[in-house]
């Protein structure tokens, strides 16, 4: 008798035991999953390689690598009315003509302007890349999100030396008149320079960064 209550009392033991496994097994499985909290360590978008590259090619597929696709193209044609020549040397009167090139991320193209089109952007980081050619070469980084212009531009900032095709070196000026920029000098050709401008906000909608090639 008292062997048999020995066994009764094992079975009851060992089916408490499994059960309260199961639960804990359950409750394992039913628990939601804790978050992790990364730190965000800066700009990965695309990279500063990838972005001197860009403004060296500035052509579709420099663009791809940035994540951009082409957009539109628009012009002013060269207005001739105004020209001409004064002992030899050639006066221009008129307007000169320029160019722009637009390609861009979770950017859509909306209704035509004087010049142009309307940009509207799809997602909260959105950002395009214009390129305006006239008697010079001006280019324009424009980002929907504040944040990812800055840390766009403090990435760089970061930087001594960027490596894409060609390998500029990287540093932090100021304008006389107040205003922090980028300098960024081409180390195989001297000729080659770029300044770029710490971002602004451009009629409340993009912030800009601006880029002007020295020649």
């Amino acid at each position: 008798m008292k062997k048999s209550l020995l066994l009764i009392g094992l079975s009851l033991l060992f089916a408490v035991s499994c059960n309260q496994s199961n639960k804990n097994g359950q409750q394992k499985e039913n628990a939601e999953p804790v978050e992790t909290v990364q730190q965000n360590k800066g700009f990965d978008l695309f990279s500063a390689e990838d972005f001197v590259d860009l403004i060296n090619h500035n052509d579709e597929a420099a663009a791809a690598k940035c994540g951009m696709t082409f957009l539109y193209q628009d012009e002013v044609e060269e207005d001739m009315e105004g020209y001409e020549s004064v002992e030899g040397d050639e006066v221009y009167e008129g307007d000169a003509g320029f160019q722009v090139v637009v390609f861009g991320k979770d950017i859509e193209k909306g209704d035509k302007l004087d010049f142009g089109y309307d940009l509207k952007n799809t997602s909260d980081h959105a950002y395009y890349y214009e390129v305006v050619t006239a008697t010079s070469i001006n280019q324009n980084l424009c980002f929907i999100n504040q944040e990812d212009a800055n840390q766009f531009y403090e990435m760089l900032s970061q930087k001594d030396v960027i490596e894409g095709e060609r390998k500029f070196s990287v540093t932090k000026k100021e304008y006389n008149g107040g205003g922090e920029y980028l300098l960024l000098e081409c180390l195989d050709d001297s000729n080659l320079v770029f300044s770029i401008d710490a971002p602004v906000i451009e009629e409340g909608v993009f912030y800009i960064i601006s880029i002007y090639q020295y020649v």
